[in-house]
């Protein structure tokens, strides 16, 4: 290792490196279209203790609660993404989907870290701790793809289920295994009763954090939620260090609490990604730099055993489960390499387990920290192809990030100064050249047109869009529900079974083919006011394909002009 490049300093000095190396970072990972949170891991990992030694090591502990709180943001955002009406609809597709890919994968690592170690204790620990998904890696990088669909649905209940899964799992199973373990008398039902205690506690702090924040934001003005919302979340932390409480449990069911007791969620956590973004670069920047190259190499073949065991655990567990269920092929050949990632949970139940058992646990903590280099590297990776190649995100989206050179911005800057004095106006982007399918989201399901009122109320709570596309048993366009319209009919006590999606649309004024140029949705949406328009393959067949949004349009012009 080399010798440290700064020595006495203060912790902001590794800070600030740390920060200017992921502010790199994040244009490198511009230019090779790759997830921000990849380059922000790799930027620690350069200048941590494993390649350059550009920082103190010992700074990397006082950052812990920076870290620390930028997961229990996202967590808290993650549980926010539960609304109770919004969660019934799929939480029968994703407990299946998530025990189908739980057994899988605790099976499959177990056998096989059991067939190489030839200890029993060992595969089950490990196999435990290989349910657990890293929750701010999946929920930021499909943040940041603008994903939306199915698999981006699933994803994000199916990481919370995991990783409240792999708490109770391996607590469970290193109670057994110490039990029957000559080397550890640990007394079992005690220690059952503290692990009760402890989840419990956790969830009703959970619920009083939550509980407050929701009467705090409808009190307090809105320039005082960011500060109200830290508050909380600082004291919850402090609390679950303080009482030994899971504090990621904890800060889910927050979420979860807020969602279903505020009207003012969506401002909320809009107040709350002020700070939030910051504190994520520093959390996988830091994360990054605690990454051990040398425990990869020390983990040895164990490590790639678990590895590979556990990559095939949850895609074939989805995949297998999927297929019994009846999900969308979609669903079946992606879901399962957006739940690769794996860091925070895993390495925290590692730690624990090193603290408990000296020897195994210390054996086993190795092969965590070893394996997370890889999942935390290719795992954001897996996550955005599977995103892009369910057509969850628009192409545009996907091509659009580009690394501006110092030519090309000295020469915007020239340009608008010209256009500011009037000597020479900028022309609006030229989009001709483009065509529907740039922008195109494939994975937006149509109304089928026998859809009982009821449902239809379902879908509408599960949109983010005000209109929607009405289909036949042929997959053909027949008309649009609009939101505006049903305003009333919500209120309708004589509303019953019988009104059906076909009662409650409207003909489809106007309709994009997947192979006209962009310049024409520009056309219609200046004549409606809809936020979405339908895309058919043809305007011969009218078979649905998709929808545009108004807003991607916006975006896209946005940033031709920059």
């Amino acid at each position: 290792m080399l010798e440290p490049l700064f020595t006495e300093t203060h912790a902001a000095v590794s800070l600030g490196i740390l920060l200017v190396a992921s502010l790199m970072g994040g244009i490198v990972a511009d230019f090779l279209r790759i997830p921000k949170v990849t380059a922000y891991l790799l930027a620690g990992v350069v200048v941590g203790p494993s390649v350059l030694n550009a920082i103190n090591a010992e700074h990397i502990h006082l950052l812990e609660p920076l870290t620390k709180l930028a997961m229990a943001l996202v967590l808290l955002e993650l549980g926010c993404r539960f609304p109770l009406a919004h969660l019934r609809p799929i939480l029968r597709r994703a407990l299946w989907l998530s025990a189908g890919e739980l057994l899988a994968t605790f099976m499959i690592v177990g056998f096989a870290v059991w067939i190489y170690s030839g200890s029993l204790a060992a595969a089950t620990i490990l196999a435990a701790l290989a349910l657990a998904t890293a929750p701010a890696t999946t929920v930021l990088v499909l943040k940041e793809a603008n994903s939306e669909g199915p698999v981006t649905e699933l994803a994000g209940v199916l990481v919370a289920l995991n990783n409240v899964a792999a708490i109770i799992v391996f607590e469970v199973v290193f109670l057994a295994a110490s039990v029957l373990s000559a080397e550890q008398s640990l007394p079992f039902l005690p220690q059952i009763g503290q692990l009760f205690a402890d989840l419990g506690g956790a969830c009703l702090l959970g619920v009083a954090g939550g509980v407050l924040v929701s009467y705090s934001g409808g009190l307090l003005s809105r320039s005082r939620w960011l500060v109200m919302i830290l508050a909380v979340s600082i004291l919850m932390l402090g609390l679950c260090e303080s009482w030994h409480l899971p504090y990621m449990l904890a800060f889910l069911v927050a979420g979860t609490t807020v969602v279903n007791t505020s009207e003012l969620t969506q401002e909320l956590l809009s107040e709350k990604e002020k700070i939030t973004g910051l504190l994520v670069v520093v959390f996988f920047a830091v994360h990054g730099a605690e990454l051990q190259l040398k425990a990869f190499a020390a983990a040895g073949l164990m490590g790639v055993v678990y590895i590979f065991s556990r990559s095939a655990g949850k895609i074939l567990g989805i995949r297998w489960a999927s297929r019994l269920r009846g999900e969308a092929a979609m669903v079946r050949r992606y879901l399962g390499s957006c739940m690769l990632a794996q860091a925070g949970a895993a390495i925290a139940l590692a730690t624990l387990a090193a603290e408990r058992w000296p020897g195994l646990g210390e054996q086993l903590q190795v092969i965590i920290l070893g394996s997370v280099v890889v999942f935390e590297i290719l795992g954001p990776i897996s996550i955005r192809a599977s995103v892009l190649r369910a057509g969850e995100v628009p192409l545009a989206q996907a091509i659009s990030h580009r690394t501006e050179t110092a030519t090309s911005q000295a020469s915007k800057m020239w340009m608008r100064g010209r256009e500011a004095l009037g000597i020479h106006p900028k022309q609006l982007p030229d989009i001709k050249t483009m065509s529907v399918s740039t922008l195109l989201r494939r994975n937006i399901s149509g109304l089928p047109q026998t859809t009982e009122f009821d449902d239809v109320l379902n879908y509408i709570r599960r949109s983010h869009d005000n209109t929607y596309v009405v289909t036949n048993d042929q997959e053909q366009v027949v008309g649009l529900i609009r939101y505006d319209s049903l305003s009333d009919t919500f209120f309708d006590a004589s509303i019953d079974t019988l009104v059906r999606a076909e009662d409650l649309a409207s003909p489809a004024e106007y309709l994009l083919a997947v192979n006209e140029p962009l310049s024409v949705a520009v056309e219609l949406f200046r004549k409606t006011s809809d936020d979405i328009l339908p895309v058919i393959v043809s305007h011969e067949d009218r078979i649905f394909a998709g929808v545009i949004r108004r807003s991607d349009l916006t975006e896209l012009a946005m940033r031709f002009r920059k």
